[in-house]
């Protein structure tokens, strides 16, 4: 898997160590900590914030949040508290090259170890084409994968069970579903992300093919170090998107 840089003075370098193959961010924008980013979304007010680093924080849900997840992503019977839940805003690098802030919600269990994932993953210079809450999309997971959205929090099954995903927990992270899709006997999810049911790169017919995650690549490496096992390891169903806290 290719791999992406954020800035050419700080991670050029070290992308040619390892194999990654450098997409530089726009010079306007590429500045961590200096440059404002764009963001998905405004700040929501007022909670106490922490600060992982400049443009990695959590905080606990603020009304304006609870407002707009209640009833899409959670749901009136929902068997976690939303005190258990925190609002994260994390920096990254869109397929463009563009420095941007995305929002998440997660566990609070796992909230400052998912900024560590991240802001490694931006670090390396993984891109990502958005970052957005899921009821952006009415919390419908088909559409949000096909937007190819990276998100986490949805109070919901397992596809084509009865069973809660740990989605519902907030303890899994699905990250550019589109180009890393579900796959079953059944078919893939979403359903525009067949392309990328190869998975060898050579091979694939995607655009975007460099950006797919690989057993060992430096983005699974990143995950596991801090307690996630990944979906592309189950052996019933790959689903290459899906990193859960274990």
């Amino acid at each position: 898997m290719a791999k992406f840089v954020t800035t050419a003075a700080v991670f050029l370098a070290a992308a040619l160590v390892i194999g990654f193959r450098p997409c530089l961010a726009k010079s306007s924008t590429a500045k961590p900590g200096v440059n404002k980013p764009s963001a998905d979304k405004p700040d929501p007010a007022s909670e106490k914030v922490h600060v992982y680093k400049s443009g990695f924080t959590y905080q606990k849900l603020t009304d304006e949040i609870v407002e707009r997840i209640e009833g899409k992503s959670y749901q009136e019977d929902a068997k976690i508290k939303l005190d258990s839940l925190r609002y994260l805003r994390i920096q990254y690098v869109d397929f463009k090259g563009n420095v941007r802030s995305g929002e998440m919600i997660v566990n609070k269990k796992i909230a400052r170890r998912t900024l560590k994932v991240f802001y490694r993953l931006y670090q390396i210079g993984y891109p990502i084409q958005r970052m957005r809450l899921v009821d952006e999309y009415g919390a419908d997971d088909e559409a949000s994968m096909a937007a190819n959205n990276t998100s986490a929090f949805n109070y919901r099954k397992i596809a084509g069970t009865d069973k809660l995903s740990n989605h519902s927990r907030g303890l899994a992270i699905d990250i550019n579903p589109k180009i890393n899709p579900y796959i079953t006997s059944k078919g893939v999810a979403p359903s525009n992300g067949r392309r990328y049911k190869e998975r060898e790169v050579s091979k694939c017919r995607g655009k975007h093919r460099d950006y797919m995650i690989h057993k060992g690549d430096e983005v699974y490496k990143i995950f596991k170090k801090y307690g996630f096992s990944w979906g592309g390891n189950w052996k019933h169903a790959k689903d290459y998107q899906h990193f859960e806290y274990v």
